[in-house]
């Protein structure tokens, strides 16, 4: 009875509780030779129980789940999960997968021979000699069920009317028994990629030439011929070998005299007798002709825009030069309305500004580059009139004079001089009269 009433005393200071843990899967016991396709699970989950104590500082590591499949033969089978680890006061309730499904299978090497497969033709007049391919076989590794199954790997090249060696790296597609394409996807290939050999030889008789156009003349006048292509740009020709050893394919003439534009045209070709086209086809020579570019300097006067009304405007300088740039053609024919130069007035008042001048052209070929100077001064004033340029000049006169008798105190106190202002005034227009009575009252 002592020892119930203990044991209760304990477990009432140290309860029995329960946790859950999730524990990595290892696979055990594995062939080296065998391999498993179908992956087991990769954790399991644990439910154990103890005194309170003892689970504070349970973590997963402190356990194992283990699938052992050293017993296990080539195929599928289903296998426990065996935890393990703890300790002997921690009781492991459940676990969860309590095992797994898993295929094993034998892992396996095997030499799959490879061929090439060419399609197509190359060019007349040539002959392919000894094709093939480096290495001509593969080692393939993987589990037996797949790798058993291929039968060989194929490289499918087309000729094209190929005229050279072709020399290319390729990836085979590899077959079953049955002629159906099989999947390779996760075995492992040695080597993944093949070298493709097919040289590709000129038959005697036959030669690929290049095309020489032959032209003559120049351009006209401001114009420059910038480049000929000739399409195709070879032909390829038979004949006797001595003929064509060393022969030159040239188109007839072409006369490019006076032409100011690019022209395409079909030609013929100018063989020897005895030397005669493989194969019959256009040949289009295209003659590319352009303006020669130059620059140019114009000098034009200034114009005046949008300038208001009653205002006058002084230009300084009023003319400037312009530096162009474009085709020698349209520079050499410009006339004056073609360039023009002009500052816009709109809105402004009077006093002075400068201001940068606008170029305008009549073509869009041609570029202004700069002008000299880059800004024009621009005095702007009211219009004056004959009449109203006189009086201005005799009032300031006559009350510059008034204002010095006035602002000289000793003056000012003088009977002597009364008759003089009084004579001064008189010659005044009626602004300076009022000019007068304002400065002697004051």
């Amino acid at each position: 009875m002592a020892v119930i009433i203990w044991a209760t005393a304990v477990r009432a200071g140290d309860p029995l509780i329960s946790r859950t843990l999730e524990v990595p899967v290892e696979v055990a016991g594995l062939p080296v030779d065998a391999d498993l396709v179908t992956r087991p699970p990769e954790s399991v989950l644990i439910t154990i129980q103890g005194p309170n104590s003892a689970l504070e500082t349970i973590v997963p590591g402190d356990f194992a789940a283990i699938i052992d499949v050293s017993d296990v033969v080539y195929g599928e089978a289903t296998v426990p999960i065996e935890i393990i680890g703890g300790q002997e006061q921690i009781e492991i309730v459940s676990r969860f997968p309590e095992s797994a499904t898993i295929r094993l299978e034998q892992i396996v090497t095997r030499e799959i021979p490879i061929t090439l497969q060419i399609r197509g033709e190359v060019a007349r007049g040539h002959r392919i000699d000894d094709a093939r391919v480096e290495p001509d076989s593969v080692l393939i590794t993987g589990p037996a069920p797949r790798v058993d199954q291929l039968v060989e790997g194929r490289v499918v090249v087309f000729a094209d009317e190929a005229r050279e060696n072709i020399s290319e790296l390729r990836r085979p597609n590899y077959y079953d028994i049955d002629g159906n394409i099989a999947s390779v996807v996760g075995l492992d290939i040695e080597p993944n990629e093949i070298e493709v050999i097919i040289p590709v030889e000129e038959l005697a008789g036959f030669t690929e030439k290049p095309i020489t156009v032959n032209w003559v003349g120049e351009p006209a006048p401001g114009f420059r011929l910038l480049d000929v292509k000739v399409e195709p740009s070879s032909v390829q020709v038979t004949g006797a070998p001595a003929t064509l050893d060393g022969l030159r394919v040239q188109t007839e003439v072409i006369d490019i005299s006076g032409l100011d534009e690019t022209i395409a045209q079909q030609v013929g070709l100018d063989l020897p007798d005895g030397v005669r086209l493989v194969d019959i086809q256009p040949i289009v020579v295209t003659l590319e002709i352009e303006p020669i570019l130059s620059s140019g300097v114009e000098q034009r006067p200034v114009e005046v825009r949008a300038l208001g009304d009653g205002l006058v405007a002084t230009l300084d300088p009023e003319e400037v030069r312009v530096f162009l740039f474009g085709p020698l053609p349209i520079l050499d024919s410009l006339a004056d309305d073609d360039v023009r130069v002009t500052v816009d007035l709109l809105n402004l008042i009077t006093g002075t500004h400068v201001l940068e001048p606008f170029v305008s052209l009549s073509t869009d070929e041609v570029e202004v580059r700069s002008t000299q100077p880059a800004l024009i001064t621009v005095v702007i004033s009211g219009v004056v009139t004959a009449t109203e340029e006189l009086e201005p000049a005799s009032t300031l006169l006559g009350l510059d004079l008034i204002s010095q008798l006035l602002e000289t105190t000793a003056v000012q106190d003088s009977e002597a001089i009364t008759g003089e202002m009084d004579t001064l005034v008189a010659l005044l227009p009626e602004g300076g009269h009022a000019y007068y009575r304002r400065k002697s009252h004051s």
